[in-house]
């Protein structure tokens, strides 16, 4: 995947305004979402790593000042070290808390610390070049990813009823056959934006389609999401493809600001990312690493009743929304963890069983699920690649309820 050489002698200037906005994006969404970067204990927090789960909470703090600090040396410094030193603190700090909490792994983090990465590393035009492909794949996975049964009939199906009550109309009416048809339009629309973002003759028209699509999601999300974190990151789409693709700098020669080795390690982690989601099915790649966004057919597991009579314990992406204002992250892993955790802070000997189930069928929605209680929990835990226990924080008292 490649795009058209684009050399120039402001791309300084067109990085430099596209590095503030980032910044600035990811201190507002941070802001929106600042309980799930304290070490609260409200919500599991589920390390990668278990040796990780007695990490001290000092820790978290830290990695979050530094975080916020080093996005604030990215709004005011100019170019040179100093700025490129706000990249990579950025970047390394946002890596830690994540590490910390698979749960801090949203989308907009994910794709903020890969893109401070590569402009850190690479140089200036090429580091252009290297967001703009990033940019690309995100659209074309994330619409792959909803071609999708499950899609059609759920999600993709209130889009639809959605949109088309702004215009003051109704689905009711609508033959099935016509309706899933148009709910597919919806998906592909997004992979043809980022086709056309590809082409010189079709970008003006794919970018027209992107802020459109951003802007819809915008008015779509207003008052159906908890939490203002899924607004921001779709304003910061926009922003993005005005600044990245429409902002097209004026073709002179320009020598790199990079060590060929340094840029190289640019262009390999923008190869990683593309290419990394393709590794999904497999197991190897999550769904949101791979773009799976707004897609339901994500593999899940949740408790198979109530604790404590309150449904949140349950549902999980309800008590995510209530409590942390972001979205669950959509893995069986995760939320089979959260699912131990719950068993653990409130019903201790976890009669309660576990259901977890895969990824649903593409064409036809089904899902292979199985039960999982007592001894059986732990030889589960032990079939997964990465850690599924709580931080130890988990189990100390809290002040802070449910309501």
């Amino acid at each position: 995947m490649t795009l058209p050489p684009q050399q120039s002698d402001n791309a300084s200037a067109s990085l430099r305004g596209y590095t503030r906005g980032l910044a600035g994006f990811a201190i507002l969404l941070f802001a929106s979402s600042w309980k799930l970067w304290t070490p609260q204990n409200i919500f599991p927090q589920i390390p990668f790593l278990a040796s990780l789960i007695t990490t001290p909470t000092w820790v978290d703090w830290l990695c979050l000042g530094l975080s916020l600090a080093a996005l604030v040396v990215c709004l005011l410094a100019k170019e040179g070290k100093t700025l490129t030193g706000g990249l990579i603190l950025f970047a390394a700090s946002t890596a830690v808390l994540i590490l910390l909490d698979q749960h801090r792994l949203q989308p907009w983090a994910y794709q903020m610390v890969i893109v401070a990465i590569v402009i850190a590393t690479s140089a200036k035009l090429n580091a252009i070049r290297r967001i703009q492909i990033i940019t690309v794949s995100i659209y074309i996975f994330s619409g792959v990813s909803k071609l999708d049964y499950q899609f059609v009939h759920t999600v993709g199906d209130q889009m639809l009823s959605a949109l088309v009550g702004l215009l003051g109309l109704t689905t009711e009416n609508w033959p099935t056959q016509a309706k899933n048809v148009t709910v597919l339009c919806l998906p592909i629309t997004e992979i043809l934006i980022g086709i056309g973002l590809l082409i010189p003759k079709t970008r003006s028209m794919a970018m027209a389609g992107a802020v459109t699509m951003h802007a819809a999601l915008i008015l779509l999300l207003f008052n159906n999401v908890s939490g203002s974190g899924v607004l921001i990151w779709n304003l910061f789409f926009i922003f993005q493809i005005i600044w990245i693709f429409y902002r097209q700098p004026k073709s002179t020669p320009q020598a790199p600001q990079r060590p060929p080795l340094t840029d190289s390690l640019g262009y390999l982690i923008t190869l990683g990312v593309v290419v990394f989601p393709l590794t999904q099915p497999w197991g190897i790649c999550d769904h949101w690493p791979a773009w799976q966004v707004y897609a339901p057919r994500c593999s899940r597991a949740k408790l198979d009743n109530p604790l404590d009579d309150n449904e949140l314990w349950s549902n999980f992406g309800k008590w995510s929304n209530q409590t942390l204002a972001v979205p669950v992250y959509p893995q069986a892993r995760f939320e089979f963890a959260v699912a131990v955790a719950a068993q653990q802070k409130f019903n201790k000997p976890r009669e309660l069983p576990i259901e977890v189930s895969e990824a649903s069928n593409r064409w036809n929605g089904t899902r292979v699920s199985k039960r999982i209680a007592g001894d059986q929990i732990k030889m589960q835990m032990r079939q997964y690649w990465l850690n599924t226990r709580a931080r130890q924080n988990w189990t100390e008292k809290t002040e802070e309820t449910l309501d």
